[in-house]
């Protein structure tokens, strides 16, 4: 796992989302973390396709729920993460 790769989601997350970095790990959710609603949700898909260069199905954006699924995403999209 490529620990840049990883900070630099992170990175996203804590920038789209408005929180703290230390707190985001691969179990934080869209139902746990008020911030991440529908709105969120959309400018996270756009922030990751733009940063690692890749194109989410329609499927893998709405199966998303998780920051380890967002990983699982792109890992099956090429990114080495």
């Amino acid at each position: 796992m490529s620990s840049r790769m990883e900070e630099r989601l992170k990175d996203i997350l804590a920038k789209v989302l408005l929180v703290d970095k230390a707190n985001i790990n691969d179990r934080t959710s869209r139902k746990n973390m008020e911030e991440w609603d529908s709105m969120a949700h959309l400018m996270l898909v756009s922030e990751i396709e733009s940063v690692f260069e890749v194109m989410m199905s329609d499927d893998d954006i709405t199966e998303i729920e998780t920051v380890g699924d967002i990983k699982k995403v792109l890992r099956k999209l090429g990114v080495a993460i």
